[in-house]
């Protein structure tokens, strides 16, 4: 079953977000994360924190793929989480794109470079220094979306 706002647009192909199958539905609309990343380990680990946090999450293997995603996606991209340096399209680049093709959306760029690095290709974008920790990246998330989201019931630990 494709969810509501993961229509097609001008006849292509619905896209499907990677949504665990045993997650319920509330039917309230999660907020929906774009993660773009060329490393796999830390592109599932950003996806699995997210998605634990009750996030809706579309993964993309670098920028080009994160850009074809959002321009299929019909529904809502509240947030953008990428790399700086991915091959075919960088994190920069993608998320000037991104921000003029969705007035609104959020963004986070990640990167293991140095800070005078990122300083000087003139990125002015909310950052978070790799590596990074999965509390962290849930402050850095909560604080940039100013929404609290609730995990669904199955996720939170039993008392």
């Amino acid at each position: 079953m494709i969810p509501k706002d993961a229509e097609a647009r001008d006849g292509e192909e619905p896209v499907q977000p990677f949504v665990r199958p045993d997650l319920p539905s509330s039917g309230v609309r999660r907020p929906v994360i774009l993660v773009a990343d060329d490393e796999v380990m830390v592109r599932n680990l950003v996806r699995i924190l997210m998605e634990t946090e009750g996030y809706l999450v579309l993964s993309a293997a670098d920028g080009h793929e994160g850009l074809e995603l959002s321009r299929k996606y019909r529904g809502a991209i509240d947030l953008v989480i990428t790399d700086l340096q991915m091959p075919r399209l960088n994190g920069a680049d993608l998320c000037a794109h991104l921000l003029e093709e969705r007035p609104g959306i959020k963004v986070l760029v990640m990167s293991g470079l140095d800070m005078r690095e990122i300083l000087s290709q003139n990125v002015n974008l909310p950052f978070l220094p790799k590596p990074f920790d999965g509390e962290t990246l849930k402050a850095r998330v909560r604080a940039l979306l100013g929404i609290n989201v609730q995990p669904p019931a199955d996720l939170l630990p039993s008392t």
